[in-house]
């Protein structure tokens, strides 16, 4: 914001020195030609400010996820895509300092679960997945354009090849968010913030 302060404190700095120019027609012209490209400069900067506090769904994380293996062909599974939302979200914490997923996970039999992305992807059982949600198309834009969040995104992509049991049991780390949570209930996001920061932060 203090940013935003100085570009409309500069932006009247110029007008007013090009206004001192005579106040002819032409000078008019082009302090509004100006104006319009300024707005647009500062709606543009908004914009990427806000997508960089923005909080998913889970689904969305895991659609980005899926496009990407299916693209790649590399199969993924439930079980796995929900264990790499799971992990993109407490790592997130860890690396770039923000809250990922706004939905809540839930300590299920075989690890954290985020229910909307069970629920949308059950059908397909153990069999990998074939196709994204196709509800999160803007937010898969709004990935693709956070280039921070991409590429970070980007490097978990490897979690899909892991066997899915791992995945798993790796989501059970003794004294973990899920270890220390009762069964089925939901995991405190303020345990699994304190969780991999504490384990994965910044040196």
């Amino acid at each position: 914001m203090n940013n935003l302060n100085y570009i409309k404190q500069q932006n009247k700095k110029v007008i007013t020195e090009l206004s001192g120019f005579g106040g002819c027609a032409i000078n008019v012209f082009y302090i509004q030609i100006f104006e319009i490209v300024l707005f647009l400069y500062i709606c543009n900067i908004t914009a990427k400010a806000m997508n960089g506090n923005k909080e998913y769904s889970g689904l969305a994380i895991a659609d980005y996820f899926i496009r990407n293996c299916l693209n790649a062909n590399i199969p993924i599974t439930n079980m796995a895509v929900l264990k790499m939302i799971y992990f993109a979200h407490g790592l997130a914490y860890a690396k770039l300092n923000r809250k990922l997923i706004k939905d809540p996970f839930y300590a299920w039999e075989w690890g954290p679960v985020e229910q909307h992305t069970y629920t949308q992807f059950k059908k397909y059982g153990a069999n990998p997945i074939q196709a994204v949600s196709g509800k999160c198309d803007g937010d898969l834009t709004d990935i693709t354009q956070d280039t921070g969040l991409k590429s970070f995104l980007d490097e978990l992509l490897p979690l899909a090849e892991m066997s899915p049991f791992a995945l798993s049991q790796k989501s059970h780390e003794p004294g973990g968010p899920w270890a220390v949570t009762t069964p089925y209930k939901e995991i405190d996001d303020k345990i699994i913030e304190v969780f991999f920061t504490a384990r994965y932060g910044r040196r």
